[in-house]
C-alpha cells in the first residue's frame, strides 16, 4: 500500500468494530435445544443453564459485512494502489473465503442448536479446506526445512487440506465458556494485521483488520462484563473464525518471498503451533482412549492449566503468553538468519519440555488433593482414633508366611500401618526410579519398535492399551502395555488378565510370546518415569475389584501411601491372582513390603524379578 493509503487498513477494523457492538448484545439467543452447552436435565425442568450461544449466529454476518464494504475502497481510490490482475485473483480469492465460511457456518450452527455426527463435521471441514488449493492459495514449498523446498501439486494440496483442517478444529476445540477461542482468534488476527500492513499485502490487512474488529468486541465484553461470562461463540462462529484464520495463514505463507522475507513460513507457524501441536495431542489422547475425535472433552490446553492449579480468570494470560513466546522465538529467529529446520526441532523440543513440565505439574497437584482426601478417610489419625476392628474381621486361614508373622496372615493386627521408608528415601526412590526409566526408554526403542510393528502384523488394531488404576492417594491414572489379547477380550465385563491361564483362548499370537517373557510390560517404563509408578510397590488394580477387596479387608487403603510398582514382593511368591482368595493373600504380602521397605528390600525384589524372568519362571 502506498503511505497515503495506509488507513484504508483500518476501515474493517472500525466498521467490524462499531458493527459488534451494536448486534452482538442484541444477538442474546438462547439455544435450548443444543446438545453440548446445555445440561438436558435443566432443559426439561425448564432451568435456564445461563450459557447463551451468540457468536455462532452474528460473527459471520459481521465479518462478512467489514469485508465487503471494503472491497470497492482500492478501486474507488485509484488504480495504483493494486494492479487490475491482483484485483481479480482478490476476488477469486474472497469469494472462496466467504464460500468456505458460509459452509463452516452451516455445520456449525447445525451443531450448535440439534447436534451433528463426527463424520458429517469432518467431511464438512475436508470440503471447505479443498476449496485453498483449488483456488489456486496453497503451500508449495517448505523453504527449505529439512531440506525440502518446493512441493510437487498433490503434495502441496494434501498439506495445505491438512493445515486448514487443524487450524479450524483448533480454534473449535479452544472455544469454551471462558472465550478463549475467540481471544486468541483476536490475538492471532491482530499479529497478522502487523505482518500483512507491513509487509505491504492489502487483501490480507483488510481480511484480518475485519477480523479483528469481530472478535475483539466480544473478547472485551467477555473479559470485563459479568452478564458476558457464560456466553459463547459455538461451532458456528469458532469454524469461520477458524476457516478465515487459515486464509491468511496460507496467504501469508505463499506471499514469502515476493512481498516478504523468506522464512516467512516458520513465522506464521509459530503464530499458530501452539493451537495445532495441542489439536494433535488432544486428538491422539482421544484415539488412545477409545474415543470420538471431535467430541470435546476437558483435555484442552486451557483445562490442563486449569487442572495444574491456574485460575480460570488467568488461563487466557497464560496460553496468550505462550502464543507471543513463539511467534517472537521464531520472528527473530528468522529475521537473524538462523537455521530454518534447527528452528523446527526446537520449537517442538520445547513443546514438548512445556507440555511435560504441565503434567508433572497436574500430576503433582492432583496427588495433594487426593492425599488430603486420603488422609480424611484412611489416614493415621482416623485409623487410630476409632479402628474398624469389625469390618476388618474376615474368615480367619493361612496362607502360608513366606517371611510374614502369622499375625499379619491372619489379619489380626488392626494398627495403622505406616510407609517404611522416610521422606528423604522415598525422594531418592523417585529420583532414581526416574533416571533409569528415562535410561531404559532410550536404550530398549528397538526393543519398542519391534513389539510395535509385531502386534500390529498380527491383528491389525493398537498395539499399545491403557486402563485406567488407582495410584497412589487413590488417584486414578493409566497404565500402559502392549496389547496382549484380542480387541473383544472384555466384551463380556471387566476380567482378570490371566484369569485364564497360558491357553487363554482371548491371547493372540504375538501377544502370548509378550505375555510369556513380560515384554508386554515394558510401556509402563513411561508410567514410571511420569511418577504414576515405580519399579518396586504393589500391583495397581482397577477400581472394581478395589471395590470387592476392601470389602473383605479395607486396609487395602494403606497402600495409597506409595506409588504402585511394575513388580512387586507379592508378585514373586503369590503370583498374578485370578481369586478372592489370592486377591486377599497377596494384599498380606502388599501390606508387609509397604511397611518394611528400604533400599535393601527393593534391590532384593527386584534383583528376585530378573533372575526369574532369566529363569522363565511363570508369574
Amino acid at each position: 500500500m502506498k503511505e497515503q493509503y495506509m488507513w484504508v487498513g483500518f476501515v474493517p477494523l472500525v466498521v467490524g468494530f462499531i458493527a459488534s457492538l451494536f448486534i452482538l448484545p442484541r444477538m442474546k439467543i438462547y439455544s435450548t435445544s443444543g446438545m453440548f452447552f446445555h445440561d438436558k436435565a435443566d432443559i426439561d425442568m425448564k432451568k435456564d443453564s445461563s450459557v447463551v450461544e451468540l457468536g455462532g449466529l452474528a460473527m459471520l454476518p459481521i465479518l462478512l459485512f467489514a469485508i465487503c464494504i471494503c472491497l470497492g475502497i482500492p478501486k474507488l481510490l485509484g488504480e495504483d494502489i493494486v494492479s487490475a490482475a491482483k484485483v481479480e485473483r482478490s476476488g477469486l480469492r474472497i469469494m472462496q473465503v466467504i464460500a468456505g465460511s458460509a459452509i463452516m457456518f452451516m455445520i456449525g450452527l447445525k451443531n450448535d442448536v440439534h447436534g451433528t455426527s463426527t463424520r458429517a463435521k469432518f467431511l464438512t471441514l475436508l470440503i471447505a479446506a479443498c476449496m485453498f488449493p483449488f483456488s489456486m492459495l496453497r503451500v508449495t514449498d517448505l523453504q527449505g526445512v529439512f531440506g525440502i523446498d518446493e512441493l510437487s501439486l498433490w503434495v502441496s494440496g494434501i498439506v495445505t487440506v491438512m493445515l486448514v483442517m487443524y487450524i479450524t478444529e483448533a480454534i473449535a476445540l479452544l472455544d469454551d465458556v471462558d472465550g478463549l477461542g475467540a481471544g486468541l482468534a483476536a490475538i492471532m488476527a491482530g499479529i497478522f494485521f502487523c505482518m500483512s500492513f507491513a509487509f505491504d499485502f492489502l487483501l490480507g490487512t483488510l481480511v484480518s483488520a475485519a477480523l479483528l474488529g469481530v472478535v475483539l468486541p466480544y473478547t472485551i465484553m467477555k473479559r470485563f462484563f459479568p452478564k458476558w461470562k457464560k456466553t459463547i461463540i459455538g461451532n458456528a462462529g469458532s469454524y469461520t473464525i477458524g476457516y478465515v484464520l487459515s486464509y491468511l495463514t496460507l496467504s501469508l505463507i505463499q506471499q514469502s518471498g515476493k512481498t516478504m522475507p523468506d522464512g516467512m513460513l516458520m513465522i506464521v507457524m509459530g503464530v499458530v503451533m501452539v493451537p495445532m501441536l495441542d489439536i494433535l495431542r488432544v486428538i491422539h489422547k482421544r484415539v488412545r482412549e477409545g474415543r470420538a475425535m471431535l467430541v470435546p472433552d476437558r483435555n484442552q490446553l486451557q483445562h490442563r492449566f486449569i487442572r495444574m492449579g491456574v485460575k480460570p480468570a488467568m488461563t487466557p494470560f497464560f496460553i496468550t503468553f505462550l502464543f507471543i513466546f513463539f511467534a517472537g522465538l521464531n520472528t527473530v529467529w528468522v529475521m537473524s538468519k538462523f537455521d530454518l529446520s534447527m528452528l523446527a526441532v526446537v520449537d517442538l523440543l520445547l513443546w514438548m519440555l512445556i507440555q511435560t513440565s504441565i503434567t508433572y505439574l497436574i500430576h503433582r497437584r492432583e496427588e495433594k488433593i487426593h492425599r488430603k482426601e486420603w488422609n480424611m478417610e484412611y489416614g493415621r489419625e482416623v485409623w487410630e482414633a476409632n479402628p474398624p476392628i469389625a469390618v476388618i474381621k474376615r474368615k480367619q486361614k493361612n496362607f502360608g508366611t513366606m517371611g510374614i508373622p502369622k499375625s499379619v496372615i491372619l489379619a489380626n493386627e488392626t494398627d495403622f500401618i505406616p510407609d517404611g521408608m522416610n521422606s528423604v528415601e522415598r525422594n531418592i526412590k523417585r529420583l532414581i526410579d526416574m533416571i533409569i526409566s528415562a535410561v531404559m526408554l532410550v536404550l530398549m526403542s528397538p526393543l519398542f519398535l519391534l513389539s510395535y510393528v509385531l502386534i500390529k502384523l498380527d491383528d491389525g488394531g493398537p498395539a499399545i492399551y491403557s486402563q485406567e488404576r488407582l495410584g497412589r492417594f487413590g488417584r486414578p491414572f493409566r497404565i500402559y502395555k502392549f496389547r496382549s489379547m484380542r480387541m473383544d477380550a472384555e466384551k463380556a465385563g471387566p476380567a482378570l488378565s490371566h484369569a485364564g491361564g497360558e491357553d487363554d483362548p482371548r491371547l493372540t499370537k504375538v501377544g502370548k510370546f509378550l505375555r510369556l517373557h513380560h515384554l508386554d510390560e515394558l510401556p509402563q517404563l513411561w508410567n514410571v518415569f511420569c511418577g504414576d509408578m515405580a519399579f518396586i510397590g504393589y500391583r495397581p488394580e482397577r477400581k472394581f475389584y478395589i471395590d470387592q477387596i476392601m470389602e473383605h479387608d479395607p486396609r487395602y487403603a494403606f497402600l495409597y501411601q506409595i506409588r504402585p510398582g511394575v513388580t512387586s514382593y507379592a508378585t514373586l511368591y503369590n503370583g498374578y491372582t485370578d481369586t478372592m482368595e489370592k486377591m486377599l493373600r497377596r494384599l498380606n504380602y502388599d501390606l508387609y513390603y509397604l511397611e518394611h521397605r528400604s533400599f535393601w528390600f527393593d534391590f532384593r525384589i527386584l534383583w528376585l524379578t530378573f533372575i526369574s524372568i532369566i529363569f522363565g519362571k511363570k508369574f
